[in-house]
């Protein structure tokens, strides 16, 4: 099935506010596209209270940097740079001077890129010659026929800028080109005159050129001119009716003249007249990971401030009580078990405002979860307002720190925990690999879990900022989220893998990796467990000391763990959670220096 996303850009003004919620509602209301699909942009001094209002039909909004203070129509390049665009297949870019008589999406083909034709050849055939010969660049389509003038013709990708529909894949290097085509042509306003007006569409021209896009020519219903006389735009069945301003005072559009256009245009009226049909579809943000960017630290942070989101009407719902941190792991509980129950009651826990749920479980288990359970999720989750969000990290600096993790996890081959592997060899492995690829990552992301879309930010940009600018968090002061994971230094991390190659019982591992924990006295909380595990159970007597070797390395920290293994096999040892020695923990902190993370 197409995702076919809709958009229009909003200035300051009334009337360009009343124009862009006619467009908005006959999209809802008689196209029959949900609002989850359309997004309002908006320059940054449209009224508040009028962005609030698509909000409250369910629509979201996004503010844009002016594109040209000159050109106010160039100001639609801005949308092309909107991931909820990008991640489409289709993105529909129109004006907000236009309403819908029908469902255009029957019309759309995947991958197509098109528009309709310019309704007056603007600019004429010479002015565009020299606008080629200048650019160096040729035509790659016989010139056609102007909409409302056929007698005369235009270049072949000059087209209405009305409605553009766009492969989202296309859009960010559109943006980079037709902005590039904008300037070139701006610096040519004296050759073109009167015609610089349409700046934009000459440069979307030039930019279909230079990129030799295959630029489908769409019927003239999808972009109907009503503003023009009766006996220039004919007497045919609109899909998408472009007014320009032939409104009257009540905001109505005027008849044309021509009776099968004016009985769509009284359609449309009769259908705006009633009051807009509400929708709160209620906001979630599901933080999906990755894991080692940052998820406990978040996760805590959320949960400690639970007050202070709440009284900006977010809801952080009940973690785990079984995990070491505050997450929402039973939602992958669920989703191996072929359940949605628990993910329904942290549901439930809120019908306003914002949820944030978050696990880097979702993404850690991605490709575990079988397609039945996602489905599952999928419909339990399609009536919220959803937004994934992922942090990515650079690729060496997340390969080590989630080396380090899954080698020091409970073991498990389906997983890569606890395999004793190389970092080299661990990321050869096929199910690490696919990890690693950001943008296919995003792509099954989006798959598996739905929603309105997916944000995915940056580990070394702001992306504690990003996260909250999603959830609608306003925040009194600077956001600092607490360190709650220390990364193991690199020499008793080799110390993990030396223990992970040894053929050892799952008991017998436990207890030499929770004596690591007590001879470093390390601030990691899986090596801890394991050393409060083996004292509870009594596994120290495990622990067999010809192995030692086997463990230990040149480095000099390794001074007297013999030891200490000596001692914890006697029952000498009684304090295993003690503080980190001061040198241990300066030690930690230079390799925290050196990029080890977390």
């Amino acid at each position: 099935m197409l995702t076919i996303r809709f958009s229009c850009v909003v200035d300051k003004g009334d009337i360009f506010a009343n124009q862009s919620m006619r467009w908005a509602r006959s999209l809802i209301e008689i196209a029959g596209v949900e609002p989850q699909d359309i997004i309002v942009h908006h320059t940054p001094e449209t009224d508040p209270d009028r962005v609030a209002a698509f909000a409250s039909l369910g629509i979201r909004t996004e503010v844009i940097e002016r594109v040209s203070e000159k050109r106010p129509h160039m100001n639609k390049v801005a949308q092309l740079r909107t991931p909820f665009l990008q991640q489409a297949d289709l993105a529909v870019l129109c004006d907000c001077d236009t309403v819908f008589v029908s469902d255009p999406r029957p019309y759309l083909k995947r991958g197509q890129a098109g528009a309709v034709v310019v309704d007056l050849p603007s600019p004429p055939m010479k002015i565009w010659n020299r606008l080629l010969k200048q650019s160096g660049l040729a035509r790659q389509r016989e010139d056609i026929p102007a909409g409302s003038v056929p007698e005369v013709n235009t270049l072949f990708e000059n087209r209405n800028g009305g409605l553009y529909v766009l492969p989202g894949k296309m859009l960010a290097r559109l943006d980079q080109h037709w902005r590039k085509w904008a300037d070139w042509t701006e610096e040519r306003a004296e050759l073109l005159g009167q015609h610089a007006f349409h700046v934009d569409q000459i440069s979307f021209a030039l930019t279909c050129l230079e990129l030799k896009i295959d630029l489908a020519l769409l019927p003239r219903a999808l972009n109907f001119p009503t503003h023009q006389p009766a006996e220039k735009i004919g007497n045919g069945a609109p899909v998408m009716m472009h007014y320009h301003r032939a409104v009257d005072r009540r905001g109505r559009l005027k008849p044309t003249g021509q009776p099968v256009v004016d009985n769509a245009i009284a359609h449309v009226n009769a259908r705006l007249s009633a009051p807009a049909k509400f929708s709160r579809r209620q906001k979630l943000v599901l933080h999906v990971g990755l894991p080692k960017t940052g998820t406990s630290s978040l996760q805590s942070w959320c949960y400690n401030h639970r007050k202070a989101l709440a009284g900006q009407g977010i809801c952080y719902p009940t973690p785990n009580s079984g995990t070491a941190m505050p997450k929402h792991q039973f939602i992958v509980n669920d989703l191996h078990n072929a359940t949605v129950e628990r993910t329904a009651k942290a549901l439930e826990e809120s019908s306003d405002g914002t949820l944030v749920l978050s696990t880097e479980g979702l993404t850690n288990h991605l490709y575990d979860f079988r397609p039945a359970a996602l489905e599952m999720f999928r419909e339990l989750t399609k009536d919220h307002d959803m937004t994934v969000f992922l942090v990515r990290r650079k690729p060496e600096d997340w390969l080590r720190s989630y080396h380090k993790q899954c080698e020091t996890n409970q073991k498990s081959d389906q997983y890569c925990y606890g395999q004793g592997l190389t970092l080299e060899e661990f990321s050869r492995q096929p199910r690490i690999a696919r990890f690693l690829d950001s943008e296919a990552l995003r792509a099954d992301c989006v798959a598996a879990f739905g929603g309105a879309g997916l944000v995915m930010a940056d580990y070394e940009d702001d992306w504690v900022g990003k996260f909250f600018d999603v959830c609608g968090y306003e925040a009194p002061g600077e956001i600092v989220l607490p360190r709650v994971n220390q990364s193991l230094p690199g020499w008793l991390f080799e110390g993990v893998v030396r223990i992970n190659r040894l053929p050892l019982s799952p008991t017998e591992r436990a207890a030499w990796l929770g004596s690591l924990h007590v001879f470093a006295s390390s601030n990691h909380a899986g090596l801890a467990k394991y050393a409060r595990t083996a004292k509870k159970e009594g596994h120290w007597g495990s622990i067999d000391p010809a192995l030692t070797g086997h463990v230990t390395g040149a480095e000099h920290e390794w001074r007297g763990y013999g030891t200490l293994i000596a001692q914890l096999r006697k029952g000498l040892v009684t304090d295993v959670t003690k503080e980190p020695k001061k040198g241990r923990k300066k030690k930690a902190r230079l390799d925290d220096q050196q990029g080890v993370v977390a």
